[in-house]
Order: structure tokens, then sequence, then C-alpha cells
């Protein structure tokens, strides 16, 4: 406006109305652009005001104000206090998809491998249990201890002529398919080391003994078998030793991400038993893996979400019988959990 009073001297007052009057020489619209420009340079710099603060917004609030020497200290006089003792208990439903079959020879009589899906059109997707307790004693040591059942029955008739533990079963005859798998764990955990402005990511190694107890059978009910043997229940197995590793990702107080595998191998391993009075060997591969997402709406609670993998083979063979399980799954999971 100083620039516009320049231009001609200056604006002359109305006389008795108080009022700026302009020279005709200046167009009324001047005076609306530069309005207009004015009010847009405001706004500009709000605008890059905002911009900013919102920039610095996370780099102000990181750490909450702390440096990161001070979270160091803090967490390292965190884990230099005893731990004393925890127990987290996790309980879980399994969905997945899964492959199982089993086959016995003996007598000198070949078998055939009967299939739950395949062999007796059973639905190769499921519900079963599965729980895990580990018991922590330390900041780096703990204990777990897992189990699981799977249950299969099936009610069918044996489209082709089928071996089974030194019987035949012509094609046609109705079939009893029963299978039961008590499948258990126990791995000590060593945390090797943790990583992190907060120490939140930690990497373990765990080992241990697996073992499963596994009841299987396939007959039919008006066939009568001598000595229950369409039954196979597999009593010679022992338990198997089992390594592993995984990591832990604590995102924040509420969230966690882990995952881990741990298996397990054996090969014509001496079962120091007989059958039959021949000694029995046994021969296990063993794999399971599982990736899990935590939430803790409270520090005593925790619903898990996840999937999981399981495969499973066993045979035990001597000189005259061969018995061979296998149990195949993967799918999600879905559990709760406490913390003590």
């Amino acid at each position: 406006l100083k620039r516009l009073r320049g231009m001609n001297g200056g604006g002359k007052t109305a006389q008795g109305q108080g009022r700026q009057v302009f020279p005709p020489s200046v167009p009324l619209g001047s005076l609306h652009s530069l309005a207009c420009h004015s009010c847009e340079g405001c706004m500009i710099r709000v605008v890059l005001l905002g911009v900013a603060l919102l920039m610095a917004a996370p780099v102000m609030a990181q750490g909450g104000g702390m440096s990161d020497e001070y979270v160091r200290e803090r967490e390292r006089q965190k884990f230099a206090k005893p731990y004393g003792f925890g127990v987290e208990l996790d309980l879980f439903g399994l969905f997945p998809y899964f492959d199982q079959w089993q086959q016995v020879a003996a007598d000198g009589l070949g078998s055939d491998r009967v299939n739950y899906a395949g062999d007796m059109n059973g639905t190769p997707f499921g519900a079963f249990l599965d729980t895990d307790v580990r018991l922590r004693f330390s900041w780096h040591d703990s204990i777990e201890l897992g189990y699981s059942f799977a249950s299969l029955r099936q009610f069918d008739t044996f489209e082709e002529t089928t071996r089974w533990n030194g019987f035949i079963y012509p094609a046609g005859v109705d079939a009893d398919y029963t299978s039961d798998l008590h499948d258990m764990h126990v791995l000590y955990r060593r945390d090797l080391f943790r990583v992190g402005r907060s120490s939140n990511f930690s990497f373990f190694i765990q080992a241990g003994l697996e073992w499963a107890v596994i009841d299987t059978q396939v007959g039919r009910d008006h066939f009568s078998a001598q000595d229950n043997r369409e039954r196979e229940r597999f009593r010679e197995l022992l338990p198997w030793p089992a390594l592993g590793l995984g990591f832990v990702w604590d995102i924040s107080d509420h969230f966690a991400l882990r995952a881990d595998a741990f298996g397990g191998w054996e090969d014509s391993f001496p079962t120091f038993q007989k059958r039959e009075g021949r000694r029995v060997k046994q021969s296990v591969l063993s794999l399971t893996a599982r990736a899990l997402f935590e939430w803790k709406p409270v520090s005593f609670f925790a619903v898990l979400v996840g999937a999981r993998y399981r495969y499973l083979n066993v045979e035990l063979e001597s000189k005259i019988r061969h018995s061979e399980y296998l149990w195949f799954s993967v799918g999600p999971e879905i559990g709760i959990g406490f913390r003590f």
C-alpha cells in the first residue's frame, strides 16, 4: 500500500469521510492482487512449518528423549539382575492340511501303504490340539515341553487287495482304519545374543529329545485277525535327539514375532529290544517349524496366531518285520497364552 501511495505522491483524504482516496490511475484489481499474494505467502509458510514439525516429530519422539547411552545402561542393569523363575503356557488349535499313511510287513509277506486320504477316502483337513510349556530360569536359559495329539478314524472299503501285517484283505470288503499320534518333545533353549537399541531381538539355539507314541490299525469287522495283528503300536520306538534354532523379536511391550525350527534324524539305530525273537532297529526323520505372532493386551495373557509345519517318518525294522508310519501337516494355528 505504501508503494501505491508513492506512485502519485500519496492518496488524498475525502473531506468529512475519514477514508483514503486513491488516484484514478491505480486500478482496484491491483489491491486485490497484492492482498492475495500476501495471503498465499502466509499460507505457504504455515504449510512448510507444519511439514517441518511432522518430519521432526519422529526424531524428537525417538527413545522418548532418552539418549542411546541411557538406554544401553538401562538394559545392562536389567540383565544384570537375577531373572528368577517364569512360566509360559501356550494352547493351540491346529487347522492343517495333512497326509498320513502306514504299512506293516511281517511273516515274509510284503505290505502295501494304506493312505488315509488316498485309500480310505478320508478328508485331508482337520483340527488338532497342541500345547507348549516353557520354564524359564534365567535371562538366557529355558526348557520347553511340547505335546500334540492327532487322531484319525475312517470306515470305508478296500478298493484293491491289500497286504497288512501278514494278512491279505480282498478288494471290496469293509475296512476299519485307525491312527493315533501322540507327539512330544523336550528342548533346552539357550539365547546366544541380543541386538537392537533395547536388546529386543534375540537369537537362540535349542537341543533335546523327541518322542512319539503311535497306534495304528487296518482291519475289518468280519475278518477275525489272530493275535490282534491288525493293530501295530510301534511300542519299541525310543526317543531320538533333536537340534534347532530360532529368534524372538519383541516389537513392543504388546507385540512380538517369533519363529523356530528343530528336527532329528536316525538311521538303523538299535532299540535294544526284541520282537518275535529278533532285534529291532529304528530310523527316524523329523522336522518341525513354526512362525508365530503374539499380541499381549495385558502382561499375563496373549493371543497367538501363526503357522506350523510338521513332518515325521518312523520305521521299525527287524529281519522278519518292517513297520513304517508317516505324518505330514502344514497350516494355520490359533491359540492363547498365559505368562507367569
